[in-house]
């Protein structure tokens, strides 16, 4: 999704500006419409400079929220999300998100406030490192030491941002540079294409495909497109393959597609990972065999593997490689499809796939849809399973879905597949607290969208205050909190490893609906008593913030087998 300037050409040039109003210029030349912040007295003079400006200000209440709503609004724009925060404490709580974006492949620019350039590494109020504490999470740390080099970092720092794997870039403002007077211009954005694999190439890959006996495919990253989507999807139909999409990343194929097998990882079908154990051929995507979506690097290492990333290094990828290449992954998937119809409009189609194949693929899809009926949990309470059918049928077909960590997170995970691309902000790093931020960061950047929010009772807690931030907005979201009591994810693993001694992981909650009602947003409660369809279809309807308080049994921790 190319990004446009809205204001200012690349030939603007400036004879008397300060360095933090370059800054914004900058900004402006690079098609920000939006930056989540917390202020600071550190980078006032960037606040002042974002006064007069087109791009419009988001104060969050609190900066983790800040970098997850930045990382949102990236993931379904496929640019750069931005945000700001001051030094010391703000930095801190901005740690969060770098490090989320940093594993995720999510591209971020962070700019952060420092002290006064005299007093740097002096212990001067609220002094740090930003090197020391974001060089191993963040994919370049820069910092502003000319005040006249204000435009080029920031074009540097969205070009590492945006290029080959995408991931967060951390900048950091001097407060006293900001304010320098200098002359200086808009740095302007090289035009860049695609690089791709030549016909052999794709011939290669297409041959290799049709000559396995249990070929898959497997998707991830970040940076897509809806274009990809559906040419993966035709790729996996016409050639009988499975497409499975690594944790967290369901939305970069319509679930809907005859070749969609499901998300592997955490919560994920057995079944799709024995399939994927049993491939003799993996096409990666966008990925490579990585930790979670391999369960812990123990399948598919014999299988014959080919890698499309934009991750030269293939960091993160384990094992056997036959084939590389070091690609703009949904661009490769595009290609590959146009090269398939090519062959098959110029007599030079592949081998018909075999009746195996397919009758292995239709079980596949079959064992998707059986995993991802939503079915009765048997709660005392309000029954989960038959919340999210509900959701599932009101829902709209487009609705973007965000959703933190924990074991809450398995029923959205489960029982809502993707329809669309972008249409899923969930953190692959394992971190509490995304969900609201994000729905924050969705709702904003696609206002004509539905924007379905969850959260457990503990994940809401780490940034249930930018609640405040989506009223403040007009933000359209419906957040539905799980409330079971506990932190559910830590107390599976206490009552598998010290039975009979539960410890810290108890927790006692307020009411959400009134929560919400606080805010300026609508509350409702599903106990177990209220017509769960009705509930779920009036919290829809609102026009604004709605929170839907689910009460739910803690003794239910993950979906009912099937």
């Amino acid at each position: 999704m190319p990004r446009h300037p809205i204001t200012q050409p690349a030939d603007t040039r400036f004879s008397d500006i300060s360095a933090g109003h370059l800054i914004v210029k900058q900004l402006e030349a690079e098609g920000v419409e939006r930056v989540y912040c917390v202020p600071g007295e550190s980078y006032l003079d960037v606040l002042d400079g974002l006064y007069d400006s087109p791009i419009h200000t988001v104060v969050c209440r609190q900066e983790g929220g800040v970098g997850m709503a930045a990382m949102s609004e990236a993931r379904v724009t496929g640019r750069a999300g931005v945000a700001m925060v001051t030094r010391g404490p703000g930095a801190a709580n901005a740690t969060i998100a770098v490090h989320n974006a940093w594993q995720d492949g999510t591209p971020i620019v962070l700019f952060v406030g420092l002290v006064d350039s005299r007093e740097r590494e002096r212990e001067a109020f609220q002094d740090f490192s930003l090197g020391g504490w974001y060089a191993t999470t963040a994919k370049r740390v820069l910092t502003l030491d000319n005040p006249a080099e204000a435009a080029r970092v920031v074009r540097s720092a969205f070009a590492i941002a945006e290029s080959g794997k995408p991931g967060p870039v951390v900048v950091g403002l001097p407060e006293d540079l900001l304010k320098h007077r200098v002359s200086g211009s808009i740095q302007a954005r090289p035009a860049q294409g695609a690089v791709l694999p030549g016909t052999e190439e794709l011939d290669a890959v297409l041959d290799r495909l049709a000559a396995a006996g249990a070929p898959a495919i497997v998707l991830g990253g970040e940076v897509w497109s809806a274009e990809a989507a559906a040419a993966v999807a035709r790729l996996g139909e016409q050639l009988a393959v499975p497409v499975a999409t690594d944790f967290r990343a369901a939305d970069l194929i319509d679930n809907r597609s005859a070749a969609y097998a499901g998300m592997l990882g955490y919560g994920r079908d057995q079944r799709l990972s024995d399939r994927i154990a049993a491939a003799d051929l993996l096409l990666f995507v966008g990925t490579g065999r990585a930790d979670v979506l391999s369960d812990g690097y123990t399948i598919g290492l014999d299988a014959e593997t080919v890698i499309a990333s934009p991750d030269a290094e293939l960091q993160g990828h384990y094992g056997r490689v036959d084939l590389a290449f070091a690609v703009d992954p949904g661009a490769f998937v595009v290609a590959l499809a146009a090269r398939l119809e090519a062959r098959n409009a110029a007599g030079s189609a592949l081998p018909a796939p075999s009746a195996e194949r397919r009758e292995r693929l239709t079980a596949a899809r079959a064992e998707f849809e059986d995993f991802s009926t939503p079915r009765a949990d048997g709660s005392r309470f309000a029954d989960l399973g038959l919340v999210m059918q509900a959701i599932a049928e009101l829902r709209d077909a487009d609705a973007i879905v965000t959703y933190g960590a924990g074991n809450y997170a398995i029923w959205p995970q489960r029982y809502l597949p993707s329809q669309a691309y972008p249409s899923l902000v969930a953190p692959k790093n394992g971190a509490m607290g995304l969900g609201i931020p994000a729905a924050v960061g969705a709702a904003l950047a696609h206002p004509d969208r539905q924007v379905l929010s969850f959260a457990g009772d503990g994940c809401f807690m780490m940034n249930g205050q930018e609640v405040a931030t989506a009223v403040a907005e007009g933000a359209r979201m419906t957040i539905f909190v799980i409330d079971n009591g506990i932190y559910g994810t830590i107390r599976v693993h206490q009552e598998r490893d010290y039975p009979g001694r539960i410890s810290g992981t108890r927790l006692r909650n307020p009411d959400f609906a009134k929560y919400a009602e606080a805010f300026g947003g609508t509350g409702f409660t599903l106990d177990g008593s209220q017509d769960i369809r009705e509930v779920v279809a009036a919290a829809l309807a609102v026009d604004g913030v709605s929170i839907v308080h689910v009460q739910a049994d803690p003794e239910v921790r993950v979906p009912q087998p099937a």
